[in-house]
């Protein structure tokens, strides 16, 4: 089955010149009926299921043919995960960022209203993210989830039924010093993020166990300690159902290594 894949170009110029490309690219670039006008001076191009060359390529054509108009182009698979940005100005690339997910999960906007959320991701920080995001998405922003108050003061919580994220929010907007804790208490998993600044970049992340994120972030003891404990008989469970599977698949193979044997042993003559 083949990857579905989304590539969005905008093109922001003069209208005349961006009325002149859209006739010119009719069916090169996308169909008319894939070109939008977002407003008289931007024209947003949008290719399905991929353009045949690679993005960069792409787009790299499109600045070359019209250097005097400015492109942004965007590119992600199946859904927004890992999706890339670049943008070209005078024929020039400007910048180039794939945002590599670390984690992502929905925060509820309104408590009351159970999951109409937003959703917040954290990525790998690159020198380009901060202007990928700001010009490709502008209004993505962690520090409005400032607001959620969650079980601990200067943490706020969010969980889709299998992880738990403890997100403290960096200090400032401009700060890069916040800290997430995914928490996965039914397998007994955990992973520090820091460094996280107001765009969701992270500067690194890593599993630890549950015993050292209690002491790395002593204010989430508590509460971690009660997770851990609500879940202990379900992480027995799963431990017991992982041996079962991988005897399971120890048996499988050795019984397809042994068909193998007996089969190479065979005189070849008598097949």
């Amino acid at each position: 089955m083949a990857t579905h894949v989304t590539t969005v170009f905008t093109l922001t110029g003069p209208q005349d010149r961006l009325r002149q490309i859209a006739r010119e690219r009719a069916y090169r670039t996308c169909a008319p009926e894939q070109m939008t006008w977002e407003d008289e001076t931007t024209l947003v191009m949008t290719l399905e299921s991929g353009i045949g060359t690679s993005f960069l390529g792409h787009g790299l054509g499109l600045s070359d043919e019209y250097p005097d108009v400015s492109i942004r182009g965007m590119e992600y698979f199946d859904c927004f995960d890992d999706p890339g940005f670049a943008k070209w100005q005078g024929g020039e690339l400007v910048y180039e960022a794939d945002l590599i997910t670390v984690f992502g999960i929905l925060f509820p906007t309104d408590a009351t209203k159970g999951w109409p959320g937003c959703s917040a991701s954290f990525w790998h920080r690159s020198p380009p993210l901060a202007t990928a995001i700001a010009e490709n998405c502008p209004h993505f922003d962690l520090m409005p989830l400032r607001r959620l108050a969650g079980l601990v003061p200067g943490w706020v919580e969010t969980t889709d039924g299998f992880a738990t994220l403890f997100l403290r929010l960096p200090s400032t907007s401009d700060a890069q010093d916040g800290v997430g804790v995914i928490f996965y208490p039914e397998i007994g998993r955990s992973t520090l993020l820091t460094g996280i600044d107001r765009l969701g970049g992270v500067a690194r992340f890593r599993r630890q166990s549950y015993g050292q994120i209690s002491a790395q972030c002593p204010e989430l003891r508590d509460v971690l300690r009660g997770r851990w404990k609500a879940s202990e008989k379900k992480r027995r469970k799963a431990r017991q159902e992982r041996k079962v599977l991988r005897r399971k698949m120890k048996k499988e193979i050795r019984a397809v290594g042994s068909g193998l044997l007996s089969f190479c042993d065979t005189d070849p003559w008598v097949i």
